[in-house]
Formats: structure tokens, C-alpha cells, sequence
């Protein structure tokens, strides 16, 4: 698939458009596709792909874990209007959880890098 040049909406408007489709149908957690192979996929470049990434980001559909990748976000009022069956969702409590993922995300690369120091051979 390639970004249609006629199409009057910039690149990244396109390609988020195309994917949030497509993200409907996946399950929440799913890792989306590398920047690398979006920008192949569309034929873009890295940059603008990443800023279609952003606009989903920004949208609440997608989530970036720092070096780990971009996955898929239970998007708000999927589920009955936000109620799930153990009561209203709270998007504190969401952002709180978003916040110490990103957190442990950093923490485990941290590790990894210190694994991986000829130090530790």
C-alpha cells in the first residue's frame, strides 16, 4: 500500500486513517509493526511514519512503549459507553499504569545494557 498522492490529506493522515482501521480489529496489547516496516509498507520515510504513529498515539488507540514498540490500546467508550464489568474505567488509573509501564520498560533496558557490558562477562 502506498499513500495516494492526489488523496488531499497529508501522508500521515492517510497512513493513521489506514491503520486505525485496521486496529479495530485487533486485540488490545497487539504490537503494531516496526517504524521500519511501516514506512516500507507505505513507501514513506521513517519520519512519516512516526508521525502517523503520534497521531494514533495522541488519539489514545495506540500506546508507545519506549524501546519495546507501539501496541494497541483499548480505545475509550469501547465497551458499554467506558464500563467494563468491574465498574467505570478510570483514566487516572490508566495514565498511573501507562506511566509505571513506561517506567519498567526503562528499567529492563537498563538491565539488558548492564547484561550485556563486557564488565559482567
Amino acid at each position: 500500500m502506498t499513500v495516494e498522492a492526489h488523496d488531499p490529506r497529508p501522508k500521515k493522515v492517510q497512513i493513521a486513517d489506514t491503520l486505525r482501521e485496521e486496529i479495530a480489529a485487533l486485540p488490545e496489547g497487539y504490537r503494531l509493526a516496526s517504524l521500519r516496516e511501516l514506512a516500507d509498507r507505505f513507501k514513506v520515510t521513517t519520519v512519516t511514519a512516526g508521525s502517523a504513529l503520534r497521531v494514533l498515539a495522541d488519539e489514545g488507540v495506540i500506546v508507545s512503549v519506549p524501546n519495546r514498540g507501539y501496541f494497541v490500546q483499548s480505545p475509550p467508550g469501547a465497551v458499554d459507553a467506558g464500563q467494563k464489568a468491574d465498574g467505570p474505567v478510570n483514566r487516572d488509573e490508566i495514565n498511573a499504569i501507562h506511566s509505571e509501564i513506561q517506567q519498567l520498560a526503562a528499567r529492563v533496558a537498563e538491565l539488558e545494557k548492564r547484561a550485556q557490558s563486557p564488565s559482567n562477562a
